[in-house]
């Protein structure tokens, strides 16, 4: 526990020691990469998505079942989680197993017991789900991140401003 108490103030110290405008402007970069930057357009995301799915199906059915395809399934289904959040993943990780499901029946994969088609989909839905939910997660985890550092920022320009009236001087200029 001490430790942790240290290197958050060390965290603390840290941004106390940079100018506000400079972290500021650090924070309010935009690139592709983060969850917000397509926010106004998720049902753009979902339907590219949707798109990505069914050209993956297509490919998985056209090259049979003994090429796998598996893995590119998940591509879709974190495109929509990490964009869109965690309602959009699961609906597409959902629509993932369901064109699984169909490019294996319609490729006639042979399966020694009737049931086993299904306890495949199955576990392919449980891994499109984990994957939604995971990278759904991990998206709050860093618009909450970005949430708090704005907040702890403000209450530092009000602490200056505090110490500035008071004559105690400007915090990031202290050690």
């Amino acid at each position: 526990m001490k430790a942790d108490s240290q290197t958050l103030s060390g965290v603390c110290q840290g941004l106390a020691q940079r100018p506000a405008d400079a972290t500021l402007s650090s924070t309010k970069r935009w690139r592709y990469a983060h969850p917000t930057v397509f926010y106004r357009q998720c049902t753009g995301v979902r339907l590219i998505s949707l798109a990505v799915l069914a050209l993956i199906g297509w490919l998985d059915y056209i090259t049979g079942y003994e090429f796998g395809f598996f893995i590119f399934y998940f591509i879709p289904v974190a495109i929509s989680a990490w964009y869109c959040g965690r309602r959009a993943g699961i609906q597409i990780a959902v629509g993932s197993a369901i064109v699984w499901y169909l490019s294996d029946r319609y490729t006639f994969h042979p399966y020694s017991r009737a049931y086993f088609i299904y306890w495949e989909m199955f576990m392919r839905l449980l891994s499109f789900l984990t994957t939604a939910l995971t990278v759904a997660r991990i998206r709050e985890l860093v618009l909450n991140e970005e949430r708090m550092l704005s907040e702890l920022l403000q209450v530092r320009q009000e602490l200056n401003l505090l110490r500035q009236r008071d004559g105690g001087g400007d915090l990031s200029k202290s050690k």
